[in-house]
């Protein structure tokens, strides 16, 4: 197992979340404007409304276009799909949210891509093959918005690099803008401070996983729940959370607990390794690991006494 000893000069791709945020959760999410671009040609005329639906190569794709379309097209990004998982088209984070934006006239989009996994390749090509399509079908945009969570806002960050001349604005909502490479490192630090602190004598595979993941997922989670039963193991688990940056808060329906209840901010972060970042460094990766032939990550030279240092919870 190795990871990096320099980590800014590894971050160059682009780990959702599960909880995906929308548009009512702005604030936890980052807002990228590019510089507005001439207008293209003026949209089909009443090319509204319109619901299209079908696959475009291997890619399911969804469009909606209402009847009193202002040009704008919102191309939506989808987060993480496992492999294995059912993966249908989304062209918003929420039906509320996408009835909002078709009452007040943005026309909606977005593809399933044709992969499922970390699909990041995939994505980038689907998601500029719909939008030819919409201007084929529909009609040239005024104007192009790209949006998305968590995966998707890895997608969206990367369309708006990829092809700066195609979209006046980004939105990418806790999106993983330091890249796949700082994403998946870190993980691994969360990973081995886990298995290092809590279960070091298990059969709890850090890289190289096998088969397609469950089975080590199941290890480290059962670990985990024990872990969780003792002051001593919830200690432990704060401190490889730390290095992960983890949260101590897990419920936005409730309020955050204070800066001083650790006991709280612990039971935050249990619920997020539980359900977030133990998916992905135990069970997930292991997909990531067939895509890139082999473990893309490594912690030579990492220092951790630094690491956590600068970790927000150090206090904790």
């Amino acid at each position: 197992m190795k990871r990096r000893t320099s980590r800014r000069r590894a971050l160059r791709a682009a780990l959702p979340r599960p909880h995906a945020p929308t548009l009512h959760a702005l604030t936890l999410c980052a807002l990228v404007l590019l510089p507005l671009l001439p207008a293209a040609s003026r949209p089909a005329a009443a090319a509204g409304p319109l619901t299209l639906a079908g696959v475009l190569g291997d890619a399911p794709y969804r469009i909606v276009v209402p009847a009193n379309w202002n040009g704008t097209l919102v191309l939506y990004s989808h987060g993480y799909i496992p492999a294995g998982v059912p993966n249908q088209a989304q062209d918003a984070p929420d039906a509320a949210t996408a009835s909002w934006l078709l009452e007040h006239g943005y026309a909606l989009a977005g593809s399933a891509y044709s992969a499922t996994g970390w699909a990041v390749a995939e994505a980038l090509d689907d998601q500029v093959a719909l939008l030819d399509y919409f201007s084929r079908r529909v009609g040239p945009p005024r104007r192009v918005i790209a949006w998305g969570q968590s995966l998707g806002g890895l997608v969206t960050a990367g369309l708006a690099q990829r092809y700066p001349d195609r979209f006046v604005g980004a939105l990418p909502m806790c999106g993983i803008l330091a890249g796949a490479v700082g994403a998946w490192n870190e993980g691994l630090d969360a990973a081995f401070a886990f298995k290092t602190l809590v279960a070091p004598d298990s059969a709890i595979q850090l890289v190289h996983i096998a088969g397609e993941g469950g089975p080590n997922l199941q290890l480290a989670q059962r670990a985990l729940d024990a872990a969780q039963q003792t002051p001593q193991g919830r200690a432990r688990i704060a401190l490889a959370a730390a290095l992960a940056n983890i949260p101590g808060w897990y419920d936005p329906s409730r309020p955050e607990p204070a800066a001083g209840d650790y006991a709280a901010r612990e039971e935050a972060q249990y619920l997020w390794s539980a359900r977030s970042l133990f998916l992905y460094a135990f069970g997930f990766r292991a997909e990531l690991e067939r895509r890139a032939g082999g473990n893309p990550s490594w912690n030579t030279g990492v220092d951790y006494r630094r690491q956590l240092a600068g970790s927000i919870d150090y206090s904790e």
